[in-house]
């Protein structure tokens, strides 16, 4: 039974990597921003959905894990927080945790690995739309 159960994890360890080497690939290839406010502000999140929330959340961490600013400074996560789309009641908060609804994002605090300075970038991961980098970033391969 062990052995049966390391196998079955192996493969979808194996399968894991090869989903975020392609996930990878299709994100470097996402053009710059041209709207200063885009991630940067609630108004205007990076939309990232992907299939389910699941499938959802793993692709935010694979596009947040290559993300650095121009000058090649790495971004250090210091807080992620959920907080209510414009025009959505405080009450959204609370729907994170139980049926997946729009109208909440994902909003992530990093600061830049040299120069200290912090950016914060909005995620919406309920709704599609053109994915972009946000102005001031570029992705690098992890």
């Amino acid at each position: 039974m062990i052995r049966h159960f390391r196998k079955i994890s192996c493969v979808l360890l194996l399968t894991t990597q090869m989903g975020n080497a392609a996930a990878q690939k299709e994100i470097a290839s996402l053009p710059a921003a041209n709207d200063s406010s885009y991630g940067y502000t609630a108004a205007n999140p990076v939309k990232l959905k992907k299939g389910n929330v699941e499938k959802s959340i793993l692709h935010t961490m694979d596009y947040l894990a290559g993300l650095v600013t121009a000058d090649n400074q790495a971004l250090v996560l210091i807080k992620r927080s959920s907080v209510p789309a414009p025009g959505r009641s405080a009450t959204a908060l609370s729907e994170r945790f139980g049926v997946a609804k729009p109208g909440i994002l994902d909003k992530y605090v990093f600061v830049t690995a040299t120069s200290k300075d912090t950016i914060t970038l909005f995620v919406d991961i309920y709704n599609k739309s053109k994915t972009m980098i946000p102005a001031g970033l570029k992705y690098v391969q992890p």
